[in-house]
């Protein structure tokens, strides 16, 4: 009677390592699983910077912005009614030169004037796509697609220092129910927008006299400063300087 009773004992002795043993591998495959996942899938950004006067906290908000354009891998989208802000216009156009990353821009007509053309300028020499927006409204969108993956919106302006002495805000997020609407909207004012800056540019020169050199740039630089001006008073013709803000409708996201 002694041996069944032993041989029950070994079973359920065997039985509960077993168990043991299948719940521990079990437990491992879980963590293994759950480890890889949080590894591999990209990190959500979601966030708000504010901009204020103080200098502190403008600064390293700014540096912050910079290294989201920074971190560009394919593209960078921007909609702005003007851009005159050297440190951003030159890290676009070190991402063109260095990184070979496309580049396109949305102004507002407005945003090409005296102030600004040098530096778009300079963009479009680079390799970036400019395009204006002529409309009856002050175009009021400001927003900056990284890899159409990114989205950079809110009411800071790119321009100077002075763009930092009013409170602004830009929310950054990799949400794509949120990037998606805008990387459409881009898409679809991008094909709206006729003049580019290129083209407006691109006047073809006169043949130099070899024994009018000086002559000649001097020539070039007055033609190319009445191109701007040409250029700039033909955008101000379609447009009233104190046209009401461009109603922009409104995108509800739902969870």
């Amino acid at each position: 009677m002694q041996f069944p009773i032993c041989l029950k004992s070994l079973n359920m002795r065997f039985s509960s390592r077993l168990v043991s043993s299948a719940a521990a591998v079990a437990l491992t495959c879980v963590v293994s699983a759950a480890a890889y996942y949080y590894k591999s899938r990209k990190t959500e950004i979601n966030e708000v910077m504010i901009f204020c006067k103080l200098q502190f906290n403008v600064f390293n908000f700014f540096d912050k912005l910079i290294s989201f354009i920074e971190a560009a891998k394919r593209s960078v989208n921007v909609c702005m009614p003007s851009i005159h802000n050297p440190a951003i216009q030159a890290r676009l156009v070190e991402l063109i030169q260095r990184k070979n990353i496309k580049v396109r821009i949305i102004i507002d007509g407005a945003g090409y004037n005296a102030s600004t053309a040098s530096f778009l300028k300079e963009l479009s020499d680079a390799g970036a796509e400019i395009k204006w927006k002529v409309s009856e409204y002050r175009m009021q969108q400001k927003y900056c697609l990284v890899d159409d993956e990114v989205l950079m919106a809110g009411t800071l302006d790119w321009g100077n220092d002075l763009s930092f002495d009013h409170w602004n805000y830009v929310y950054v997020t990799s949400k794509n129910q949120l990037v998606e609407p805008v990387k459409r909207a881009f898409s679809n004012m991008w094909s709206e927008c006729q003049t580019s800056l290129r083209e407006a540019l691109n006047t073809p020169s006169a043949p130099r006299d070899p024994e009018s050199t000086d002559t000649a740039d001097s020539e070039d630089m007055q033609d190319q400063e009445d191109n701007l001006s040409d250029n700039y008073e033909m955008v101000e013709q379609h447009q009233d300087p104190e046209r009401p803000r461009e109603n922009t409708p409104v995108v509800q996201i739902t969870a």
